[in-house]
């Protein structure tokens, strides 16, 4: 009787990133728990101690790409507060621009030097999120290239060590020459609150229909919807399959779409209790790769990882400092808003308030300064990563294999 099954894999697992969640607290989140977690796989896959099938064999993978992933993209469509990206449109811009800034050096240089595949398998990687590491990963494992898939991981996991350094010396540089510039002894403007019309047209769910299983159920039509109208874009003839509107921009689209016609609460997972599973769901399609990756395959990615990083590093603070500077930012606060695409929260807020708390200061300063910057990383993160990087992701994974 072999002791591997659904109920240990999962459980094996869970163990795995557990461990690594406490590793990375330890660090005070300067080394990711998703790096943690593909060391202790790897370790487990090379030394025979797990099966190379651990996480295909819990059951819980083949549930996230059913059906998962539309549900999760979908969850992030509630989150979108427009008037929050109108009322820091410039900070909207500058992390656009970073995603630009990736896509072109990734596209030229990164392919010239690393190769195509591995240029523009990480690009998405580098924009963000998990979400854009598992629509890459997921390309690259449906072309029987499982190694690509790896390299996204590891993509995935290393960006930090790039995002924080950087982050952290672009906002205490701006707030060293802003405090000295005086700036926050004067009350720092705001941007006056903006309401856009409501378009509310469902009536707020009676508590007594407040059910996970009704909030669950919701998601479920708004996603099928979205999947039904993203394949009817499918065009002719393509291969691999792509669409006019891919279906992971449409499931986005449609869950911002019905959260504000009032059909989708805002963040309906955390209402229906079911955030944690689908998220943890969402960690374990990601590490299956690395089974198939060898010690010596590994040490040859380290330097196109590495390589890539350095690369889109230069290309996002180059580009977003001129782009920032053109609309009245500083270059030092517009490449920390370009980097947060390698950050995510909640390590937007705490190396903010980090950097603010390294200074000394008097009175009501250090609130006008965090009044000042914290907006600009939150949004900036939210743009970069929960958006952007998905669209993003969606339109560059067909193009891997084409």
């Amino acid at each position: 009787m072999s002791f591997w099954n659904p109920l240990t894999c999962i459980t094996g697992c869970l163990v795995v990133y557990s461990i690594g969640e406490i590793l990375s607290k330890k660090t005070k989140g300067a080394i990711s728990s998703l790096l943690f977690a593909c060391v202790l796989f790897l370790a487990g896959f090379w030394s025979g101690i797990l099966p190379d099938d651990i996480t295909t064999q819990s059951g819980l993978v083949t549930v996230m790409s059913n059906f998962g992933t539309a549900f999760m993209i979908t969850n992030i469509g509630t989150l979108i507060n427009l008037e929050d990206m109108i009322r820091e449109w410039k900070t909207v811009v500058i992390a656009l621009v970073s995603i630009g800034a990736i896509a072109l050096i990734c596209f030229t240089v990164g392919s010239l030097i690393f190769g195509r595949e591995y240029a523009l398998i990480a690009a998405p990687p580098v924009a963000g999120s998990t979400v854009a590491g598992i629509i890459v990963t997921g390309a690259a494992e449906a072309a029987n290239r499982p190694e690509l898939a790896a390299f996204a991981v590891l993509v995935l996991s290393v960006q930090k060590f790039f995002g924080i350094p950087i982050s952290t010396f672009c906002i205490r540089k701006d707030l060293g020459i802003k405090r000295q510039q005086g700036y926050f002894k004067k009350q720092v403007e705001t941007t006056k609150a903006l309401r856009l019309p409501s378009m509310r047209i469902f009536k707020e769910t009676p508590k007594n229909l407040r059910t996970n299983t009704i909030y669950i159920c919701k998601v479920a039509l708004v996603a099928c919807l979205a999947d039904f109208v993203g394949k009817a874009t499918l065009i002719p003839g393509s291969s691999p399959e792509n669409y006019i509107l891919n279906p992971n921009i449409s499931y986005l689209l449609f869950g911002l779409i019905f959260a504000r016609i009032g059909f989708l609460e805002k963040d309906i997972f955390a209402k229906s209790g079911s955030s944690g599973i689908i998220t943890f769901g969402l960690l374990l399609m990601l590490p299956g790769s690395l089974a198939q990756v060898s010690p010596s395959s590994l040490l040859s990615m380290i330097v196109p990882v590495f390589g890539i990083l350095l690369l889109c590093s230069i290309g996002i603070t180059a580009l977003c400092g001129l782009i920032g500077k053109m609309l009245g930012y500083s270059p030092f606060a517009s490449a920390a808003i370009g980097v947060t695409c390698m950050l995510a929260y909640p390590a937007t807020q705490i190396i903010t308030t980090e950097a603010v708390d390294s200074f000394e200061w008097e009175g009501e300063d250090r609130q006008r300064a965090m009044d000042y910057m914290l907006p600009k990383m939150i949004i900036g993160g939210f743009v970069t990563v929960t958006i952007a990087s998905v669209a993003f992701a969606s339109i560059i994974s067909p193009m891997i294999f084409s």
